[in-house]
Parts: structure tokens; C-alpha cells; sequence
């Protein structure tokens, strides 16, 4: 599936609705696959030349941009697994003993050949499947092959309806904003740390999914160096970067606080007597969330952090006890990360 991929909301009976990014998904593979097919038979290597659909099944499962930089890495993957399969071939008889051998070269040339950290499987199937068909001109024909299908994906699949990176991620850290804001406004209008209404929904993974962002933030970047259609994207793609190392840099703090503001709520719900503990940060964290979705959006938040900052001077810490000033310093460090962002990308302007 494609990290920066988006799926259809889901249906009664456990299906779901099929985007059209999954239609275009589908007929880009199914286009290069036959093409890759058709080259293959028209250029004499077989006639039933299953590794050259390869590339186009496994290489554009995920986002399109990537397929040249994926295919190149599945070549190399190839020759490598191909040439540990003919070396065996040539000293080795045909055994359980020698496939024992072959896996075990295999395994380590994979993780010498990585990529995302992954090691590659492919080395040990082309290993493992040429040795497996001991047959004269089979490993020059598994390459030919692979040649062809990796050449198709990497001309024709990244031309083929491209995604935009910048609007798929775009689209993410809305929908993280929009989950962010609705916890916290439930956070906040809670009296005396009341227990969370069921509506709101659990937050769990919710944390995560900056540092998601982030990640796939730096694979589409890579994958724009290989694109022709959207080369132009990379401004806008800083832009939405910005917002995403925001959201990466504030996760940390607002996990402890909503944690904290969680804990206190079941505590009080089992004491009400209790209740004050959760009283303060109010007011202080609805202005907070404020500045920090309009911030998320992409709009300058100058205007709201000096509102956040006034609410957060007029409580200090002789009017909070220690759990309210512990919840004061996580919003104010939040505000001073909210500045940060302020006076690098709107300072000037």
C-alpha cells in the first residue's frame, strides 16, 4: 500500500469504496504489466515472460514517483541475486546443501543492498530461483526480462496519472488537525477534568502520525528528483513541510499534556472532591489550540500566540499548584515552538 496512498471510506459488509487514486493505481499496473509482456514476446526473450510483469506488480504498489529509484534498485537486486545463482551453479552440484549455501549468500548480499533501511528480498528470490532451474540461458533471460519491465516502469509508470505529493500530504495533516482539534476543544471544555465524552474518540496513534508525515515527507522529496510532471511541486512541498515539522516538534508536548489532562480527568471522576486540580489550564490551552491550528493551516499565528501569551501571564505560578503548573509549562512550550515556526516562515514577510 502507499504511504502517501488514500483509501476509500468503508461499507457495510467490510468493503470499501475504491478512490479513484486506487482506479488510477490499478490501471497504471495493469498497462505497464501488458506492455512489459508484449516487449518482452516482440523482442524474442520468451514467450511467456512472467519477470518482466514483475516490476510493474511489485514497483508501483506504491506511490508512482518512486519507480524509477525503485526499479533501478530492483535491478541491482536482480544482477545481484542472478550472479550469486550462477556462481553456485558453475561449482556447485544441484542439493539441498548447495540451495543452503545459495540462501545463506543471498541473505547476506540483501542486507548489504537496502533500501529504507529494508533488506531486499529480491536478491534472495532471483538467488533461490535460478538455482532452482538449472537450465542453460535461463539466468541471461530471467535479467533480459527484468530489464524490460524495470525500463517500462521507470519511462512510462511515474507519467501515468500521477499523485500530487504536496496535495496527498496536504490532505494527511489536515486530517491530523482536524483529529488534534477536536481532542483538545474536548479537553478544554471539560469542568472539573470531567471524563472525556465518547464522541471524541480515542487518540490513540494520533501521536504517531507527525512523525509519519515526516518520514514520508523525505521519501517524496527523493521521488520528485525522478519526476517530470512535478518537479514544480517542490516550493509547495516545503510549504506543507514547514506545517509538518510544527506538527512533529509540538506532538511530544501535547501527548504529555493530553495525558495528563486525561489521568487527572479519571482521578476526578472517581473523587469529585477533587475536581480543582484540572481547573487552571482552561482557558490557557483553548488559546493555545487556537494559534496552533491556525498555525497547522498554513496562517500566520502572530496574532493569536500574543493572546495565548497574555492569558498565560495572568495566571503564574502563585495561583497554580504543582499539576496546573506543570500543565502551564507544557502549553507555554508549545507557544515558544508555535514562535519558533512564526519568526522562520513569517518574519518579513
Amino acid at each position: 500500500m502507499s504511504v502517501l496512498g488514500h483509501l476509500g471510506r468503508p461499507v457495510p459488509g467490510g468493503l470499501h469504496r475504491l478512490s479513484a487514486q486506487e482506479v488510477r493505481g490499478g490501471a497504471r499496473m495493469v498497462l505497464c504489466a501488458t506492455l512489459s509482456w508484449w516487449l518482452s514476446v516482440e523482442l524474442g526473450i520468451s514467450s511467456a515472460p512472467v519477470a518482466a510483469v514483475l516490476p510493474a506488480v511489485f514497483t508501483l504498489s506504491g506511490i508512482p514517483l518512486w519507480a524509477p529509484r525503485l526499479g533501478l534498485y530492483r535491478l541491482g537486486s536482480v544482477l545481484l541475486g542472478v550472479g550469486i545463482a550462477a556462481v553456485a551453479l558453475r561449482w556447485l552440484p544441484v542439493s539441498a546443501l548447495s540451495l543452503a549455501v545459495v540462501v545463506s549468500a543471498g541473505y547476506l548480499a540483501s542486507l548489504l543492498l537496502r533500501i529504507d533501511g529494508a533488506p531486499s528480498q529480491q536478491v534472495l528470490v532471483s538467488a533461490a530461483l535460478v538455482f532452482g532451474v538449472p537450465v542453460s540461458g535461463y539466468p541471461e533471460q530471467r535479467v533480459l526480462e527484468n530489464l524490460v519491465g524495470i525500463a517500462v516502469v521507470i519511462l512510462l509508470g511515474p507519467l501515468l496519472w500521477p499523485p500530487d505529493p504536496c496535495r496527498l500530504l496536504s490532505g494527511r495533516l489536515d486530517a491530523y488537525r482536524d483529529r488534534l482539534d477536536r481532542l483538545l476543544a474536548e479537553l478544554g471544555r471539560r469542568p472539573g477534568g470531567a471524563p472525556l465524552r465518547q464522541e471524541a474518540g480515542p487518540a490513540e496513534g494520533l501521536w504517531q502520525q507527525p512523525h509519519v508525515l515526516d518520514r514520508d515527507l523525505c521519501r517524496a522529496r527523493r521521488a520528485l528528483r525522478w519526476s517530470v510532471t512535478h518537479r514544480r511541486s517542490a516550493a509547495a512541498l516545503d510549504e506543507v513541510g514547514h506545517r509538518i515539522r510544527l506538527a512533529e516538534r509540538t506532538a511530544a508536548p501535547l501527548h504529555c499534556l493530553t495525558a495528563q489532562l486525561q489521568a487527572a480527568g479519571g482521578a476526578t471522576a472517581a473523587g469529585p472532591g477533587d475536581a480543582h486540580a484540572c481547573e487552571g489550564p482552561g482557558p490557557l490551552l483553548d488559546a493555545v489550540r487556537h494559534a496552533l491550528i491556525h498555525a497547522l493551516a498554513g496562517a500566520d499565528p502572530a496574532e493569536l500566540i500574543v493572546r495565548a501569551r497574555k492569558i498565560g501571564d495572568q495566571g503564574g505560578p502563585a495561583r497554580s499548584d504543582r499539576h496546573d503548573s506543570l500543565l502551564r509549562g507544557l502549553l507555554l512550550l508549545v507557544l515558544d515552538r508555535l514562535d519558533d515556526y512564526r519568526e522562520a516562515h513569517f518574519t518579513g514577510r
